[in-house]
């Protein structure tokens, strides 16, 4: 099952007995387990019916006791356990005598009582209490959303909030994310935020406009990285370096945010460039890369500003000021400072 096929076997009241939960998107995970909350659980009953262990804590002979116990006054307990590591390999969570009665156990749980698993991923679908879970209720992977799910979920959002977005905007609103793509630094709950100060910003307007989303997100995060890495090309110092400050005193972007992100836009125009001149076309070259095709054009045309030899010396400073910040030896602005300078002199 996915999240879409969850939420609607909870609004059909096909409730099994228990669930693994696993996968990057915790928001989703959030989501449903309200959603199950809300269900099941009567709010003014929660703390006799609702039951919580975290990894720390957990005992499986305490979280027996607890799926043992009848509800009070209601059809069904919910139990939750975040972030068990018996779904990994390796797991010293339990004895190997727990584990396996504890396995056992699975195909026990009282019709009165629902079990969620949230395993940290990935988990290791090999061991025996994966199976048993998938044999008497369900396995749910919460991934990151694919472009066609995330233009329903943006859209749901703003409804909720009584608000529409058309087409333009919604395209004009991605592509100030960094959602989609293969090294993206938001997760939902950030675009959730983004969305939150959107709808703030729009007070009684019902439409979403482009100057609503130019106003509150300022201009394409992608785009002021583009026109970095376009002062870095023409080793214009002076510029690049005030856009650089622009994005770290103005915008107030995070210094790693901006690194990862200057790194991975070498990376990708170095591999759309080698991918044009293996003669792939160029509408192909997003897909080939698994990003966003506006981010695909960009990476295509700037590539034909550098060499190979260019990117990859590029590249390579990039990583090492990335190892410099995350070892502390330096302060992080200075780090950027510098490696705009380096990149600025650095020769074909």
């Amino acid at each position: 099952m996915n999240y879409r096929e969850i939420i609607n076997s909870i609004k059909r009241n096909e409730i099994k007995n228990v669930y693994l939960f696993y996968g990057e998107e915790t928001y989703l995970i959030d989501d449903v387990l309200r959603r199950f909350k809300t269900k099941l659980i009567d709010p003014n009953l929660e703390q006799l019916n609702f039951t919580l262990f975290e990894n720390k804590e957990v005992d499986y002979k305490k979280i027996i006791d607890t799926c043992e116990t009848l509800p009070f006054m209601a059809e069904k307990r919910l139990v939750y356990l975040n972030g068990l590591d018996v779904f990994k390999g390796g797991s010293d969570l339990f004895s190997e005598t727990e584990k396996k009665q504890f396995i056992e156990y699975i195909a026990q749980i009282p019709e009165s009582t629902v079990v969620i698993f949230y395993g940290n991923s990935p988990i290791d679908g090999r061991k025996k209490i994966i199976k048993e879970i998938k044999k008497y209720g369900v396995i749910a992977e919460f991934a990151r959303l694919k472009e066609y799910e995330l233009n329903r979920w943006i859209k749901s959002i703003f409804k909720e909030s009584g608000k529409s977005i058309g087409a333009k905007e919604l395209l004009l609103f991605k592509n100030n994310l960094d959602y989609l793509g293969r090294n993206p630094s938001q997760n939902l709950l950030d675009v959730e935020n983004e969305i939150k100060k959107l709808v703030s910003f729009m007070g009684e307007k019902i439409d979403l406009e482009r100057k609503h989303i130019d106003k509150v997100m300022g201009s394409n995060f992608h785009n002021d990285i583009f026109d970095l890495l376009n002062s870095i090309e023409k080793r214009n110092f002076s510029e690049a370096i005030e856009r650089l400050n622009n994005m770290m005193s103005e915008k107030k972007e995070p210094i790693l945010k901006i690194l990862t992100t200057l790194g991975n836009q070498i990376k990708n125009i170095l591999l759309s460039k080698l991918l044009l001149e293996e003669g792939y076309p160029d509408r192909e070259i997003a897909s080939k890369l698994k990003i966003h095709p506006y981010v695909a054009s960009k990476c295509i045309a700037q590539s034909k500003q550098f060499t190979i030899g260019r990117l990859r010396e590029l590249l390579n400073l990039f990583l090492d000021a990335d190892m410099m910040i995350k070892s502390g030896t330096m302060d992080k602005e200075l780090v950027m400072e510098m490696l705009v300078l380096k990149t600025c002199r650095q020769q074909n």
